[in-house]
């Protein structure tokens, strides 16, 4: 007889299954050494953008920033008078903003949210000397944000906190859309009647009244015309619509009287 193949028992795998995934707002009020506090307190109703940054050394990051522009304000000259501040270029400029690239080296939140693998979304707004972000992460690991923030005696404050990725929908806004809407409803400004004007907006936001009332139309169409596009379909082709059944026709009685 032959001999049977052995037979050998497999564990199952057990298939990995993503964490609860969160998305928290918070309101970080930057330490004095970060540079960015000094300079946006200075201007408590300006509103500063930090378009993205890059870590090219332990203690050197590059920030490019939106600033917006005022009369008789060099942003060049204020920001190359920061300590720490290494280098300024500017890379793009508009008649309503300009976009520096800044050398800094001094304390970050880098080296924090690297250890605890989390990510900040960009852009993101600074005013007042303090920065809104939006993390993303395991909720273990944004708890854990929260108890070093503590730790290290940086105050803030946490505006929202869901499941997910993020608090727009994929595709409908882009980043900076949506920061101009949470901006305006926070303000007040789709309250009924509205708390602020689109002028005074602008100015809060630092931006030209026109080019924000332009950003805030497309925001508009974006999020409208789908939902009106959802209307027509339920009104022109309701779900639970079906054909009416035929009108009855006169009495059998009726019908053989009329051949009479």
């Amino acid at each position: 007889m032959g001999r049977r193949p052995e037979t050998r028992r497999t564990t199952p795998r057990r298939s990995q299954r993503p964490g609860a995934t969160v998305s928290c707002r918070i309101r970080v009020a930057l330490p004095r050494d970060v540079w960015m506090a000094p300079l946006t307190e200075a201007y408590p109703s300006v509103r500063f953008e930090v378009l993205d940054r890059l870590e090219v050394s332990p203690r050197r990051v590059l920030f490019d920033v939106r600033f917006p522009m005022l009369p008789s304000v060099s942003w060049s000259e204020r920001l190359r008078r920061l300590p720490d501040v290494r280098s300024v270029e500017l890379i793009d400029a508009s008649p309503s903003a300009e976009i520096y690239r800044i050398l800094f080296a001094g304390r970050t939140f880098v080296p924090l949210v690297k250890r605890l693998r989390i990510l900040r979304r960009f852009p993101f707004p600074v005013e007042n000397g303090r920065a809104t972000w939006l993390v993303v992460g395991a909720d273990a690991r944004v708890r854990r944000l929260m108890t070093a923030l503590r730790r290290a005696g940086v105050a803030f404050r946490i505006d929202s906190i869901r499941r997910g990725l993020g608090d727009e929908a994929p595709g409908l806004l882009t980043p900076r859309q949506g920061e101009v809407l949470r901006g305006a409803v926070a303000e007040g400004y789709f309250d009924v009647p509205r708390r602020i004007s689109l002028t005074e907006l602008a100015a809060r936001m630092g931006v030209a009244s026109s080019t924000l009332s332009v950003t805030l139309a497309v925001i508009e169409k974006k999020i409208v015309e789908p939902l009106a596009a959802q209307d027509d379909r339920d009104v022109t082709h309701p779900r639970s619509a079906r054909p009416e059944p035929p009108a009855p026709g006169p009495p059998r009685e009726a019908r053989v009287r009329g051949r009479a």
